[in-house]
């Protein structure tokens, strides 16, 4: 694997809190282009580490590496968070309707008023929600809360798209609906990085797993080589039950 396959990479993370150690990593990469998987127990330091690697989190030791560049606390600022976008695990909607939720990021950008319109018709439309455009965001489902935070995060189509625990909260139908039209929703051009318990996901989306177990990373490597065995119970079985 070459160099340029690279997009972020971390070396030597420490990171503690109140004195207790919560990452310890050596080295860890996010392979460009691809559906770049973290699973691990609860507690195990995902949410952690995925808050480093978007660079929401500057509160650690180590270092962290962007297009091969090292990327220092201080040059960590709006403009480059920009190339990223979250999905969270509970969803923050601003005030306000849909159609507002899902711009913001265009507009604080400064799109023209047309091509946000436009954006916001397409990804609108391929996440279903069209018909809620003008529906307060009070008066939503979590499964409709969560559409609309996808949309919101796939708008500005950016570099990297980080995926903390989607699902987790969700109904039936929600999930089934993330499972199976998400990977439709990601342009080739992009890199997913998704913390995730769902075997589902892992087994139709993953290209790469790295298996964190008390802040350390005991295995990353293709999906393909990933030995499930190593959680005891294989993929048959939910991944928070076996970790």
């Amino acid at each position: 694997m070459n160099r340029g396959n690279k997009i972020l990479k971390v070396e030597n993370i420490d990171k503690n809190i109140n004195n207790k150690q919560i990452l310890k990593i050596k080295k860890y990469s996010v392979i460009k282009g691809k559906f770049n998987f973290i699973i691990g127990a609860n507690g195990s330091g995902k949410t952690s580490l995925l808050n480093i690697l978007s660079m929401i989190d500057n509160d650690y030791q180590g270092k962290i590496y962007y297009k091969g560049k090292i990327i220092s606390q201080k040059e960590i600022n709006c403009e480059l968070r920009r190339k990223f976008s979250v999905i969270w695990q509970e969803p923050y909607l601003y005030r306000g309707n849909v159609y507002h939720n899902i711009a913001l990021p265009l507009k604080l950008r400064g799109f023209n008023k047309n091509i946000i319109n436009k954006k916001v018709k397409d990804i609108s439309h391929k996440i279903e929600i069209k018909n809620l455009l003008k529906q307060s965001v009070y008066t939503l489902s979590g499964g409709e809360r969560q559409k609309v935070s996808i949309a919101r995060a796939l708008i500005t189509e950016p570099e990297i798209l980080f995926v903390d625990e989607a699902t987790t909260n969700l109904d039936e139908e929600s999930i089934n609906f993330f499972n199976s039209h998400f990977a439709d929703l990601v342009t080739d051009e992009m890199t997913v990085v998704m913390v995730s318990h769902d075997r589902r996901q892992i087994k139709e989306l993953a290209d790469r797993i790295a298996y964190l177990k008390k802040g350390r990373i005991l295995s990353s490597r293709p999906v393909e080589d990933f030995d499930f065995n190593q959680l005891g119970e294989g993929i048959c079985r939910s991944i928070e039950e076996i970790v």
